[in-house]
């Protein structure tokens, strides 16, 4: 439960990663007409979040952002229920789905024209490879720091978040750094990340061994690939000053992905009891054993239940183990097994091709990492100002994964005639699970206050960022997976970045 001070600051303790997934049976409410859902709740004066950038004033006229007016009514409803129509579409949005390469080497010339035509296509993602090989002995220099903060910044500018990726060796080579080195240019990195968190939903552990990948490492920091390089005990004790390292540099918001189950295994036995590091897979769907990143079934089995919390992602590949599992019903199983939240949309050709050619590419490009429908939205129609409102909102996350950044529901009211928005934010939408056959229930508990505009106000919803940085910009909020109503009452605002639902609330 959040209070309307953690509501106003998206650096609170509630915005932290997810520290337990199990809630007891207490938390659940039972909501006429959906099976037994979660119930989150919070109380927020609309006054109090205007104050601190919860809600803003909107100067558009009415009917702005590509939606008719509603109609005013001779009598105001006085109570709504009303339910949504789901979409199958394959709607970009932010912290999910396929990612681009076309900054691959991402402090090298930005490439301004090939952002654009990934932003054109539908992705929201760019790899962002950062090579460090000249300074394997040597601490980063100021202009490394000052253009990798550039970079994150036109990203931004861009629409685009981004999945990192450190090495000193992007090659089977594995010309690394000594572990001591890799933790002092993680300390030295801290803040640029820090201050970049809002672009950086994901972060490959990167650093170690060849491509990044810890394995092969010249400095002994794997004893796979480089046997004769160190002992497997050495090599341990190197791995876990990187780890440290990371969960201590990186931003509690970015998910880090570890290149081999077995490692997440050693450290910690029960996949659930952790939600900070995830899965990269750079050969998913390839051979028996995806080209040497599983060992056994137990390993896979560990991979799906730890990828509940934490991310999975990566690419495909054409040229590992065979066979390829590269038809529709491979990675439409195996997406939601692992809860694919990020692939690479440019390699392997080959798969995607085949994704394209058997018609299932948008499905599966619709199902990367989360999906959020909107179910249902019960809500008073007459109020006086100065009381207290409550809506509540059944929704659900069809995706193949959860959110891993977290994020606000928000309802505003909002005058047709002044434009004027009152808003309020409630609940942690990561506690929603993913592939979700039921409704969770989110209610918001919205104080009006005495001041509050007389008259209908249109009710929206809305998903926006968390961040200062970006919540403010409709690009990098979460578009639901509804369709517009005929009528035009219910419909997405793409000027806004949030949803209109049909429904109004009179205030006397």
């Amino acid at each position: 439960m959040h209070d309307a001070a953690d509501a106003c600051s998206p650096d609170s303790a509630s915005l932290t990663p997810r520290r337990s997934p199990r809630h007891p049976a207490s938390e659940r409410a039972r909501v006429p007409g959906v099976a037994w859902v979660r119930l989150i709740t919070v109380t927020a004066s609309m006054g109090v979040l205007l104050s601190c950038g919860g809600g803003s004033s909107i100067s558009s006229p009415p009917g702005a952002g590509g939606t008719a007016a509603l109609t005013v009514p001779s009598e105001p409803a006085s109570h709504w229920t009303q339910t949504f129509l789901p979409s199958d579409a394959d709607f970009p949005n932010p912290d999910r789905g396929f990612y681009s390469s076309t900054t691959w080497d991402f402090l090298g010339e930005w490439d301004a024209d090939g952002v654009q035509r990934a932003w054109s296509a539908g992705r929201r993602l760019l790899m962002a490879r950062v090579q460090l090989d000249a300074w394997r002995d040597a601490d980063l220099p100021p202009s490394l720091l000052a253009l990798l903060s550039q970079r994150l910044d036109q990203a931004r500018a861009a629409g685009m978040k981004v999945t990192l990726l450190f090495n000193y060796d992007f090659s089977e080579a594995g010309q690394d750094a000594s572990s001591e080195r890799i933790r002092q240019h993680l300390r030295q990195l801290k803040p640029v990340l820090a201050a970049n968190a809002a672009v950086i939903p994901f972060m490959r552990a990167g650093f170690i061994g060849a491509w990044g990948e810890w394995h092969s490492s010249a400095s002994g920091n794997s004893c796979t690939g480089r046997p004769e390089a160190a002992t497997c005990a050495a090599a341990e004790a190197h791995r876990l000053i990187v780890r440290d390292a990371l969960l201590e540099n990186v931003p509690e918001t970015t998910q880090l992905a570890i290149r081999y189950p077995a490692d997440l295994m050693r450290w910690y036995s029960d996949p659930l009891q952790q939600h900070r590091l995830g899965l990269h897979n750079d050969c998913f769907l390839s051979g028996p054993s995806d080209t040497g990143t599983y060992e056994d079934e137990s390993q896979r089995d560990y991979a799906a239940a730890v990828t509940q919390w934490a991310a999975f992602g990566g690419e495909t590949c054409e040229n590992g183990e065979r066979p390829v599992r590269a038809t529709c019903a491979d990675i439409l199983s195996e997406g939601a097994r692992y809860h694919l939240a990020w692939l690479n949309a440019d390699y392997a050709p080959s798969v995607l091709a085949g994704w394209q050619a058997k018609g299932c590419l948008a499905r599966v490009s619709g199902l990367i990492g989360y999906r959020l429908q909107l179910d249902a939205l019960t809500h008073p129609g007459k109020a006086t100002r100065g009381e207290e409102l409550v809506f509540d909102v059944d929704l659900r996350n069809v995706g193949w994964a959860r959110l891993f950044t977290p994020r606000r529901l928000v309802v505003s009211l909002r005058h047709p005639e002044t434009g004027a928005v009152w808003s309020a934010a409630a609940g942690d939408l990561r506690d929603l699970p993913a592939q979700a056959t039921s409704s969770s229930r989110v209610r918001l508990r919205v104080s009006v206050p005495p001041a509050a505009q007389p008259g209908l106000h249109d009710v929206w919803l809305g998903v926006p960022d968390v961040f200062a940085a970006t919540e403010s910009d409709p690009r990098f909020s979460v578009r639901f997976a509804n369709a517009d109503s005929a009528d035009g009452q219910q419909a997405w605002s793409v000027a806004q970045g949030r949803f209109r639902t049909g429904t109004t609330v009179y205030l006397r």
